[in-house]
Parts: structure tokens; sequence; C-alpha cells
């Protein structure tokens, strides 16, 4: 079967989302009051690791009146035969899509969509303008942002909003996801590593010594969450994807201390700067790879000048640890997404992939089709190295460490079948490929640095798992799979199905 996005069944915003998940059961709202002091951090992992709905805090200890905080949602159910219902809910798909349909369906969306230029509203018509904090009103920790994990540098505003932010020259806006925490009542800092885009922007107003005028939009609408969280090329607006996924305007606004437009359905948004010559401290904060790294980085200070908020807005919140969770979803869908649409217009021969959620996201698996020799003539050893050097020198390539190529008969998604052709068809020696000579550097806990590393100042080791038949098989009949499915003839197991529940075994 193929599935479409159904553009009309998008979620138009966040709130709009949520109440789609209240219809579908997969969210619980939480009426008593509750701790941002870990107990909200408790709360949002233990419904994660049992994959419980998703946890609505309609009161939370020490906020602003009306002011709630949400799960960012997208992550796994335990719905019987619907694990991903809430990923294709955003996308407008069938509660039952399979992962690596929605995957197919979400690049022919994004491929046959067109961008559109904003719909700019005025601010009396847009929602985030309800309320507004200027001067001595602005009080951050009026905002329901957690302690999230026992051990974490302080309480984290922004784990599931945009960070959006313009060149000097106006001529790239982009939108990210990066973490921020809250230094006082009105100072932020966040991450703004030199390799990421938002990080990239940055230097260029260091640059010429100035503040750069910065925006954060919170609780956003689902189409502008995917491109915060994806890997498209630098010098591309997330904005013009977002477009082009819903294949319509979005509606914006522009903030009310600078030129930067922001999505007019936003729960919160925050205005400012990021000076120029003033660090704080950020980190530790509990992250995706499950672990809790011990490095305090300083990051330049975010000043805000401004808060504006819908009524009774809600704050979402990823809070990441060990698989599966919101955040592995989120990024792990949309950066392989990405990341397959860029091996394929480097014209390798990739029929999709995915960044493997029970692995931490810290395993991307390709699928590849069976006759890929007979299309390009490469070699085993030909097409690994093009492969690793093609990945790791694009922007997608800043995020993994690790890459399993496995045959068509593998889905990538599927962590059982991933496990054993590693274990089955991967040879230590012969199909393994390093490549020492490229660096890559995401998140950095994935890396696993080695003192030599750090001390040497660059990314960690890169590999290439071929998961494939060997060097000395290329070209040659596969091995025949002993399954159900793939070992006996049709009228035998039409001949099973016919009497599995006659005979007493259940479906």
């Amino acid at each position: 079967m193929v599935y479409r996005i159904d553009r009309t069944k998008i979620p138009r915003s966040y709130r709009e989302y949520l109440a789609l998940m209240k219809d579908m059961g997969e969210l619980v709202e939480i009426d008593d009051e509750v701790d941002w002091n870990l107990e909200m951090g408790a709360i949002f992992r233990h419904a994660a690791e049992t994959l419980a709905p998703m946890p609505v805090f309609n009161v939370v200890k020490d906020a602003a009146p009306g002011f709630r905080a949400a799960d960012w949602g997208m992550g796994k159910s335990s719905y019987p035969g619907q694990p991903w219902r809430r990923l294709a809910a955003m996308m407008g798909l069938p509660p039952e899509t399979p992962l690596m349909d929605i995957q197919a369906a979400y690049i022919e969306a994004k491929e046959n969509g067109h961008a559109h230029p904003p719909r700019i509203l005025d601010a009396a018509d847009a929602p985030c303008k309800q309320n507004t904090w200027v001067g001595d009103q602005i009080d951050l920790n009026k905002i329901p942002a957690p302690l999230a994990h026992d051990g974490d540098g302080g309480r984290y505003l922004q784990t599931a909003g945009l960070n959006i932010l313009k060149t000097p020259d106006g001529r790239w806006t982009n939108w990210s996801t990066n973490r921020a925490v809250i230094i006082d009542a009105q100072t932020m800092t966040g991450q703004w590593w030199p390799k990421q885009h938002n990080g990239m922007i940055w230097g260029m107003w260091r640059e010429q010594k100035r503040d750069m005028p910065w925006a954060c939009a919170l609780g956003v609408s689902p189409v502008a969450s995917t491109q915060a969280a994806s890997r498209i090329p630098a010098w591309v607006d997330e904005y013009d994807m977002a477009s082009a996924l819903l294949d319509e305007p979005l509606d914006m606004v522009k903030c009310e201390t600078s030129d930067i437009l922001v999505p007019a359905d936003a729960e919160i948004i925050i205005e400012g700067v990021v000076e120029y010559g003033s660090t704080e401290p950020e980190g530790p904060f509990g992250e995706y790879p499950g672990y809790l790294p011990d490095e305090t980085t300083p990051f330049p200070r975010q000043k805000v000048t401004c808060v504006t908020f819908r009524d009774n807005p809600v704050l979402p919140m990823s809070i990441p640890g060990v698989p599966i969770d919101n955040c592995h979803v989120t990024m792990g869908f949309f950066i392989s997404s990405d990341s397959v649409v860029a091996l394929k217009k480097a014209g390798l021969p990739v029929i999709d992939g995915m960044y493997l959620f029970e692995a931490a996201i810290l395993w991307f698996v390709i699928r590849v089709p069976t006759d890929w020799h007979e299309r390009t003539g490469w070699t085993l050893d030909d097409f690994m190295k093009r492969l690793g050097n093609t990945f790791w020198t694009q922007h997608v390539g800043d995020t993994v460490t690790k890459i399993l190529v496995v045959g068509e008969d593998i889905d990538p998604s599927d962590v059982q079948q991933v496990v054993w052709a590693f274990a089955s068809r991967n040879h230590p020696t012969f199909t393994t490929y390093f490549f020492p000579e490229l660096q890559a550097f995401g998140d950095g806990i994935e890396s696993y640095h080695v003192a030599r590393e750090l001390a040497e100042n660059r990314g960690t080791s890169l590999v290439v798992y071929a998961c494939l038949e060997n060097a000395d098989r290329v070209g040659r009949p596969e091995k025949r799979v002993m399954s159900f499915d793939a070992n006996y003839p049709a009228p035998v197991k039409q001949r099973v199905l016919d009497n599995w529940e006659r005979w007493g075994f259940t479906s």
C-alpha cells in the first residue's frame, strides 16, 4: 500500500495537535500541582519509558497563572499495531502507517509541494500576541520550565521550540531546535556550536562585533517543528520547507522588538539579543544518548527584551534520556529523511534509511537495493567509501558516527531485523570501513571521544558497517534466508495461515 500525506489533516497549530492527541487517547492531563523541580521530569520520563500517553501539566508550581506544559509529541505509542500514530497524525497520515512509509510520504510531500511567501498578520490578529511582558514584567522563572534531570545545570526552557535568527544581510533566516537554560529572570544561554547553522550565523554577527537579534518560538505548528528538527543545507530557509510541506503560506507576525518574523500560532514568543562579548555557563544537561555529561561550556548570553504569549499558553518539552522518547523520534525521523534525500541527490543507490531509535539514534541504518552492484558497477569497497565520504562531508553527516548498510530485505526501522543483519552479514575486518581522514561532530556524547581525540580537538572515528554480501560474493545470488516468509512455497504458507486459528493458535 502506498501512503500519501493528506495536507488537510495536518494540525495547523501545536494546540490543535494536542487536541488531536487527546481525541486519540494519547494524552493525559494532570490537574494536580506538579513541581518543576524534578517531578515534571520524572513523570515525563516514566511516561516515555512505559509508552504511556503524553503528559500535560495544567498546574505547575511557581508558574504564572494559566501557564501549562506538555510533551512535545511524536513519541512511541503502546496502541496495538500503531506504534507511530503520534507521528503519523502530525503528518496527516492514517495512525497505522508504518514508519518507513511515513518517511516516504513525508519526503514525497516536501518534494511535490511549493514554497509560499508568508501570510503576515497584524499583531491584533496573531494568537501569540494576546499577552505581553516587557521591562520588569519579564520573568522567565514564571514559565513552567523544568529542572528535568537530577544533575542538570538549570531549568531548561528551550528544548522543543524554534530559535529564529537571520544573517546580518538578511539573506538567510534559520530555524533550529537547540537547548537553552534560564540564567536569571531576563537571561538565557544555549548551545551555539560553530558547525551548526545557528552557530554559523552567530559567527557572522560576532565578526562584526554586534549583538544579534533573536527570537524563540515555543509551541509551534507541526510543520514548523518538523523543519526546525531537520538537517536541510545552509542558506535554505526552514520556513520555505515548512510551507512546501503544507503547500500553503504559514501565518507569521513581526516581533515587537525586531523585524524577525515568528509563527503567529505559537504558544510563547521570547524576543531578545545574543550579546557580543558576553557568555554564561551552559550545561550539563541529560541528552539523547541516555547519559548526563559532566561538561559546562561558556556560550553567548541571550538577553530577553520581550515575551508574548497566548491565553493559557502551553510550553512544549523534550526531556531526553534512554530510548525511546520524543527526542529520538523527532531528531531521528527528520534528520534521517534529509540524509536519505542528500544521498540520493549524490547519485548513491539508496532506497531509504532510519536513525534507529532503539540505538539512541547513534546508528544510521541505510537500505540499498539488491542489484546495487549491477546498477553501478562498483565493488563493495567502492560503494562504502563513496557513501561514507558523501555523508560525512555534508551538514547531515554532523549527527552520527556509525552507519549500517543493509539489503532491501531488511526494514531499517525494525531493530530485530537490523541486529540480525549486523550480526550475520557484517565481517569485522573485510566489510567494516573506517574514515580517519574525516571528522564529524554532533552533540558530542555520541562520539565517545578518547583522550587523544580531545587533545587534538578533532571529531571521533567514523565507521560504516556493510551488512551485505561479502566482497567475494558481489554479483552472485544471495544466500537463502530461513524464515517463514522467505523459505516456504506460497501454497504451503497459505495452508498454514488458513488453518492457524482452527488449530488453536492466536493471530
